[in-house]
């Protein structure tokens, strides 16, 4: 099979980024950041070459030119990510056996703050929604901010994948790829939000309709993830609170359950991922100051 041209293949990524629903602010960095690679690349060597020319060497070379001209360690690690991204973009589309950049260590990441809403935002931006008459719109804000989802985890929601009852209602996740991996246990509110948005769009579960994205736009169309960060902008507009995005609420979620007791790995399981570190030092941090 003739490779393309990595002009083309970058077009192709592009398209890539955007079927997934990743946010256009997303999509230009990563391509900016590859290009940026690429650039050097043909700087440094001089010729013209193909992806498949690409080594692991070429990256850690890279990775150690950009140490050299000052990069921070955030910005180093952001590259490097959209690197191993492209590349596994190759590897899936059988452009190249295997990916150059994933032998490439990130290097350490400066403590970040963390953002989220205080108590009296949580309640003015429910507030808000709920006094909105926007069924997706509330069903958007309270499982980010009642179930802790990512914006990615609520585009590729299947109708398949809500499981509701007269007493409690639960969603199976799945990630970017389809693949199932946790059960998210929908709080009394975001069942109520849920079934009223079930209900605008005529839903019933063990429809024939099962393998239909759960969420929609207005429209008809798909959600995004561009869309869900435009629709808690919109709304925290409204409330009086700017700056506002769906990381903040998930970020807000976590740290409810932290300050209850809520074990960390236990939060983390809920949250999908590894590790709550930088959340669980925050949490600390306040139960100390609570105590002083």
């Amino acid at each position: 099979m003739a490779v393309p041209s990595i002009k083309r293949i970058l077009q192709s990524f592009k398209r890539h980024l955007r079927a997934q629903g990743k946010h256009e602010n997303t999509i230009r960095s990563y391509v900016n950041d590859v290009n940026v690679f690429l650039e050097w690349l043909s700087h440094t060597i001089g010729q013209s070459f193909s992806v498949q020319d690409i080594s692991e060497a070429d990256v850690r070379d890279f990775k150690s030119f950009l140490l050299t001209r000052n990069a921070s360690n955030t910005s180093i690690n952001r590259r490097l990510t959209a690197l191993r991204q492209f590349f596994l973009f190759c590897v899936e589309r059988k452009y190249i056996r295997g990916n150059p950049a994933a032998g490439v260590p990130a290097l350490p990441s400066a403590p970040s703050s963390i953002k989220m809403l205080s108590r009296k935002e949580q309640l003015l931006l429910l507030r808000t929604v709920e006094n909105m008459n926007r069924p997706l719109e509330r069903v958007i804000l309270l499982l980010l901010i009642h179930a802790g989802m990512r914006s990615s985890e609520i585009c590729n929601l299947k109708v398949a994948d809500l499981h509701m009852s007269s007493r409690d209602g639960k969603l199976f996740i799945r990630d970017e790829r389809g693949q199932k991996y946790r059960f998210v246990t929908l709080s009394s509110r975001a069942q109520a939000a849920m079934r009223l948005y079930c209900k605008s769009r005529r839903i019933r579960m063990f429809s024939r309709r099962r393998d239909e994205p759960l969420l929609k736009q207005r429209n008809g169309n798909p959600l995004t993830q561009q869309v869900i960060d435009h629709i808690v902008k919109r709304v925290g507009k409204y409330a009086g609170i700017v700056d506002i995005t769906p990381t903040m609420l998930r970020n807000t979620y976590a740290m409810q359950l932290l300050l209850s007791g809520e074990p960390p790995d236990k939060v983390a399981l809920r949250l999908g991922t590894k590790s709550i570190a930088a959340l669980k030092r925050v949490a600390d941090q306040m139960k100390e100051n609570e105590r002083k």
